[in-house]
């Protein structure tokens, strides 16, 4: 089924009440007697500092703004309140720091139906994720079939693998953003190791069929790799339905966390010592990358923005 990912109200700042003013798409006020729509006066206005102006923000396919006010508070609390190092000592603010990693843990796995949540690795991005998962995986002689509707997160790390003797097929999408997926399977060959596709585009919007293209890579003996930083926390993700073996995220979009959030799941049929940091080219590709986060204030806000 063809799908665009749909829009949020609370990304773009829209209350449920300014939505029934503004009809469901919440972005024309009634005409004047000019004739002329409204449009500008009923995006949503955030205050900011910049020279005392007040914005439309419309970038949160980049990164949502404004946060949720639970994200401020939660990091707030933990800077003021805690401070500690999690899994670093035995006193108590260090237990309670690590108490906040496992809920942040624990939250996401309910949030992604992942059945293990010590299988989500934090890390600093979704790029970071995808740079981890395809260098870790990919060797010379290997094959990856992708989609023309890549963020250059994959492409990127696609081309320079490519140099390396990885073979790349990308499958073209329609017009409108679409991929069939009769066309992701008549992709595989036989040195195929692994499927790489965006969940949804940050540019047209359009869902690509990930579910189906999970069934494919199981038929076939493959692992599926999704890219999931717009819609993880705007779209339902599961990852057993969909069969998803990989899936990379960022905390920064629809999760309305900080900037330097996000991670990787690993499922049970990908094995650890594919992903090993010994590797050099996947340790150049993801330098910090670390299986704790980065830091313990970040994990402090997944609790309540994920439940």
């Amino acid at each position: 089924m063809r799908t665009l990912l749909p829009r949020s109200p609370w990304k773009r700042g829209v209350s449920p009440s300014h939505m029934r003013e503004c009809g469901s798409e919440g972005n024309v006020l009634p005409r004047k007697q000019t004739g002329r729509p409204l449009v500008w006066k009923s995006l949503p206005q955030v205050s900011t500092p910049l020279k005392g102006r007040r914005v439309i923000y419309l970038d949160n396919a980049a990164t949502s703004y404004p946060k949720p006010p639970q994200v401020a508070e939660a990091m707030l609390r933990f800077i003021r309140e805690i401070g500690a190092n999690p899994g670093r000592s035995a006193h108590r603010l260090s237990v309670e720091a690590s108490r906040i990693v496992y809920e942040a843990w624990e939250a996401l796995a309910r949030l992604l139906n992942i059945a293990d949540p010590l299988r989500i690795a934090f890390g600093l991005n979704a790029t970071e994720a995808l740079n981890l998962a395809l260098y870790g995986i990919l060797r010379p002689g290997d094959h990856v079939v992708t989609s023309s509707m890549e963020h250059n997160s994959v492409m990127r790390p696609l081309r320079a693998l490519e140099r390396r003797g990885v073979e790349v097929t990308v499958v073209p999408c329609s017009p409108e953003g679409f991929l069939d997926p009769a066309d992701i399977e008549a992709a595989i060959k036989p040195n195929t190791k692994l499927i790489v596709l965006n969940h949804a585009s940050n540019v047209v919007g359009t869902l690509l069929p990930i579910a189906e293209a999970g069934e494919i890579a199981r038929r076939h003996g493959l692992l599926l790799l999704v890219d999931a930083a717009q819609t993880a926390g705007a779209y339902p993700i599961d990852v057993e339905a969909d069969r998803i073996d990989l899936l990379a995220f960022t905390g920064h979009k629809s999760l309305y966390g900080p900037m330097g959030t996000g991670g990787l799941y690993i499922g049970e049929r990908v094995p650890f010592r594919s992903l090993s940091l010994s590797n050099g080219a996947a340790l150049a590709a993801a330098r910090s990358w670390r299986s704790s986060p980065t830091s313990s204030p970040i994990c402090a806000r997944a609790g309540p923005l994920t439940r």
